[in-house]
Parts: structure tokens; sequence; C-alpha cells
């Protein structure tokens, strides 16, 4: 059987480095187990299915955060444009703009609902 793991050069860590590392390996283990359990909620003990989906499940999560971001950014953006805009028109009794701001706002709520659900 071939080992998968990659090669990695000898090379000394610095102190802040290797601490660091640590940190966030420490932080990964903490939020893998957590899921894990939280997956085998109805067994008795944590399989290792459970921490396999539970790693498949956070790699997901990692890989999606800028796409829900993307749709925050833009939402909000369009909602912001939504407000100055729909006041004018109003304002300015001009029926078409306040209808194009109107639809902006509902299209940047849609996308920052998007981007907050889970």
């Amino acid at each position: 059987m071939k080992d998968s793991s990659p090669v990695v050069p000898n090379k000394e860590f610095h102190v802040r480095a290797e601490e660091l590392a640590k940190e966030y390996v420490d932080e990964f283990a903490a939020t893998l187990l957590l899921q894990a359990s939280v997956l085998a909620s109805q067994d008795e003990i944590v399989l290792a299915k459970h921490v396999e989906e539970a790693r498949e499940i956070i790699n997901r999560e990692r890989k999606q955060a800028w796409h829900r971001e993307l749709l925050i950014v833009l939402g909000s953006a369009l909602f912001g444009a939504f407000v100055p805009g729909f006041i004018t028109g109003i304002s300015s009794n001009n029926r078409p703009l306040t209808v194009v701001y109107t639809c902006l706002g509902f299209l940047g709520i849609f996308l920052l609902f998007l981007g907050l659900r889970r």
C-alpha cells in the first residue's frame, strides 16, 4: 500500500511558528471532535464514520465560506443602494426609479439571507 502522506522537508520551526501551528492543530482537533460527537449523538460511541463525516463537513464549510461572504457583500451593497434610492424616488415622485430601487432592495435582502443561512 502506497503512503499518501506528503514528503515534508525536515526544517526547524521558529518558536512562535511552532506555537501557532500547535494552536491551529488543537483548534481543528477540537472542532473535529465536537462535530463527530454531534454526529454520533444517537449512537453509543463515536465511530470512525462519524469522524470522517465530520472532516468532510468542516472542509465543505471552509470551501463554501467565500460563496457566503460574496452573497453577504453583494446583498448588503444592493440593500445599501436601495435605502437612499427609494427615499429619493418617493420624494421626487419618480415611480420607475422607486420600482427599480425596490427591486434592488428585495434582491439585496434575498442575497443577504442566502449568505447568512447555514
